[in-house]
């Protein structure tokens, strides 16, 4: 399938998140060079989430995460070139190469790009995303041996009254 929009609203129709693949298809798990034809795994590229807030990084990863049960028959979900971002935001917050659908409510990344407020780009090489939960939007990561965690969608100002 190409061009694929998975979009959600609260319950006064307010659009909340917005989940769009370019492509989906299905792969073959790899192990070294050789791709396995008895092991496939779905696959949506060109991945571009917009939410309202963290708390809708709930909502908008559901319909994927829903793929990763047993009862589907596959063994993970694998999303390439994932770009999460909120709306009304020209950068995205979070980029990664390859995220896979993880199980505790995660999706385990890699090849990470996080955008700060004023621009600020880190890199890390494997990092974990909570995507359910209170900690919905914490990114962590080891950095020398030491856990390092991020939360990646802290507003960009706090209004003050």
């Amino acid at each position: 399938m190409n061009d694929v929009t998975l979009s959600e609203y609260s319950s006064n129709l307010s659009l909340i998140a917005q989940v769009h693949a370019v492509r989906l298809f299905t792969d073959y798990e790899r192990r070294g060079f050789f791709r396995i034809g008895l092991l496939p795994i779905p696959v949506a590229e060109n991945v571009q989430i917009q939410i309202q807030s963290a708390d809708c990084l709930t909502n908008a990863m559901l319909a994927l995460h829903s793929w990763n049960q047993s009862s589907v028959g596959v063994k993970r979900l694998e999303l390439r070139n994932l770009e999460i971002k909120l709306f009304g935001e020209k950068q995205p917050r979070l980029r990664a190469v390859t995220a896979c659908v993880g199980q505790n409510d995660t999706v385990e990344l890699s090849t990470v790009s996080v955008f700060g407020i004023a621009g600020q780009q880190a890199s890390i090489s494997k990092a974990t995303l909570q995507i359910v939960g209170s900690s919905a939007g914490w990114l962590r990561w080891n950095f020398d041996g030491h856990p390092q965690e991020l939360f990646v969608f802290k507003p960009t100002s706090d209004k003050i009254p």
